[in-house]
């Protein structure tokens, strides 16, 4: 019974086709950050094929290994949490930034290897369709020769690992599903401009798109990163390009005290003259923070709650966690302001997928705390938004 979610791929409307991945590519080439950016353009355009957020997931367990993206077919109805469906197709990214570094240069060993294709050679046995995707990013210093590419082709070939590869700047990808012949397929690059983010009207009962997004989020039971997924589909749909929205964004100044690690906000939109430099250092050049330019366009930063974990959660755990997040804004957008930052949009988002939603008073306090940021909260009671 397990196995009745892998089918024949190639009478799929969501298989990953030359067009479908011209598309990804062309959006790729707008931005320089992390990897999670490149997972949320695959779910935009995999949306856009026609598939629903309820059989699209990130961040998925399948079996003993958690994949990137998968795609089901529409049985599992957003039930992603511990389900014995398989995918019809499993997708590994690689690429993006890793502080000043290029991902790949630290993921891709010299012979073309990288240990997540053992990972989706396992899916693969399983009938599964898998894909090998890599995103080369030259602001960080080329990762990937021509030669390289082949030995990264040779590698996926003998597991049966569909591969793309795409290098920033450059009018053709590399596509080699497997079982058919390579080739050099082209793309046209987009450098045309969003719009101002709006967000106000955007997440708003008042737009049946940002209506349409809540009911299939309503559906679904499984990783944050399915929500965050979402709202990014929801901002691009809106007409926000691929330059304007970063998730999990890395500011220099935000450093946590005694920690390799930064406070990120789950999303950041910026205005449409921004061109999409996410990443920490210009050129990868530590001595050159992107801090100022991204202070001085950037409009809005989103927290995002809304998981299976947390629909596990009590009302007092969750308030208690909801709060915090609302501190996270707050804070945030000091630390904005201290470094240039002239005004910044805070929005919350939290999605409660439980049959019993939170006491109205607890949707209150929420309300009240969050002042001047707006708090959007989805339940089962409806979407109550702040004013």
């Amino acid at each position: 019974m397990a196995t009745n979610g892998a089918i024949n791929m190639q009478k799929s409307p969501m298989f990953l086709d030359k067009n479908t991945l011209a598309s990804i590519f062309a959006d790729t080439d707008m931005f320089c950050g992390k990897e999670d950016v490149i997972h949320a353009i695959i779910y935009h355009h995999l949306l856009e094929s026609g598939l629903f957020p309820s059989q699209v997931a990130r961040e998925q367990p399948v079996s003993t290994n958690r994949i990137d993206v998968v795609v089901f077919n529409e049985e599992i109805q957003g039930q992603f949490k511990n389900t014995y469906l398989l995918p019809m197709v499993a997708i590994e990214v690689k690429g993006g930034a890793y502080g000043n570094r290029n991902a790949l240069n630290d993921e891709i060993s010299s012979d073309g290897y990288c240990k997540d294709m053992d990972k989706l050679e396992k899916e693969v046995e399983k009938g599964i369709t898998s894909w090998f995707i890599c995103v080369d990013m030259p602001e960080l210093g080329r990762a990937v020769t021509r030669e390289g590419v082949n030995k990264i082709y040779s590698q996926c070939k003998k597991r049966k690992v569909s591969f793309a590869y795409f290098c920033q700047g450059e009018e053709h990808f590399f596509y080699a599903p497997a079982g058919e012949a390579e080739s050099n397929e082209r793309i046209t690059i987009n450098k045309n401009g969003g719009i101002e983010p709006g967000v106000k009207s955007i997440l708003n009962t008042g737009n049946p798109d940002f209506n349409s997004m809540c009911e299939q989020l309503l559906k679904i039971n499984g990783h944050e990163a399915n929500t965050t997924a979402a709202l990014y589909q929801l901002f691009r749909k809106t007409g926000l390009a691929a330059s304007q929205i970063s998730l999990e964004t890395y500011f220099s100044f935000a450093k946590k005290s005694g920690s390799r690690m930064h406070d990120r906000p789950d999303l950041v939109l910026f205005d449409k003259d921004f061109d999409g430099t996410f990443n920490l250092y210009r050129k990868g050049n530590t001595e050159l923070p992107n801090d100022s330019h991204k202070m001085a366009h950037i409009n809005t930063i989103l927290e995002v709650k809304g998981s299976a974990a947390m629909n596990l959660k009590s009302d007092k755990a969750r308030l208690k966690i909801y709060l915090e997040d609302i501190a996270k804004i707050k804070g945030w957008q000091a630390m904005a302001g201290a470094h240039g930052c002239k005004a910044l949009d805070g929005y919350f988002i939290c999605l409660d997928g439980r049959k019993k939603s939170l006491p109205t008073t607890a949707v209150q306090e929420m309300f009240e705390r969050s002042e001047n940021n707006q708090v959007v909260y989805i339940s089962n009671r409806g979407v109550e938004i702040s004013t």
